[in-house]
């Protein structure tokens, strides 16, 4: 069985609500989406084909048991994921997935998932079953503006999307921190003030910018 993998590398969770653990990052190439704010663009193709044995050795070079499977999307490689976490049981896994796809084979055997959907690409379905089924998750939502923010408010109201996390978006040319701090100040406002809600920003743009494995 083989997968392509954009990138594997070892830093910290810098988002979300597991942020500030060590971790080793698969970042999985190829998604089902074209996201106009997506920052990672160079995993959408190509990558290396690494079998599960390759992809057990890399991981063994790393001094860090908890892995994260990423992308692009890594729900496109469910069965690949399956295998790799019955192979090799010692580890804990997490993953991070736009929430489209059905993870079929390996949803039970993460330790956490983060479903991060799109607003222009909900499936109910998915996020439902992920609500239910995972051993854990947060439901980690991008956020470009205070329209984003009434529509996400709808949603997980609608769903139960909790625990909930909102990401602001960074879009080319933007000036992150003030963004953020704009979304900071509607979200204090929001109805989703007084729920499980937070607004965690992503520390690497601000500590690292654009710079890739980190």
């Amino acid at each position: 069985m083989i997968a392509a993998v954009s990138e594997i590398f070892y830093s910290l969770q810098l988002e979300g609500t597991k942020i500030g653990y060590p971790a080793v990052f698969v970042r999985f190439s190829g998604c089902n989406l074209r996201c106009d704010f997506c920052d990672t663009v160079y995993a959408f193709e190509g990558g290396e084909k690494l079998s599960i044995e390759m992809l057990q050795e890399r991981l063994s070079t790393y001094p860090c048991k908890r892995v994260i499977f990423t992308g692009g999307e890594p729900a496109l490689q469910d069965a690949f994921m399956a295998h790799f976490m019955k192979a090799n049981p010692s580890r804990e896994y997490f993953i991070e997935t736009n929430a489209t796809l059905p993870l079929s084979e390996s949803l039970s055997l993460f330790t956490h998932v983060v479903a991060s959907p799109k607003l222009h690409a909900i499936n109910t379905t998915v996020l439902a079953h992920l609500k239910r089924a995972a051993n854990s998750v947060e439901f980690k939502f991008p956020v470009d503006d205070e329209e984003d923010l009434r529509l996400i408010t709808q949603l997980v109201e609608e769903l139960d999307l909790y625990p909930l996390v909102l990401q602001p978006i960074q879009r080319i040319g933007e000036d992150y921190v003030k963004k953020s701090a704009k979304l900071i100040e509607a979200f204090k406002h929001s109805p989703l003030a007084q729920r499980d809600a937070r607004l965690i920003i992503q520390n690497q743009k601000i500590i690292y910018a654009n710079q890739k494995g980190v």
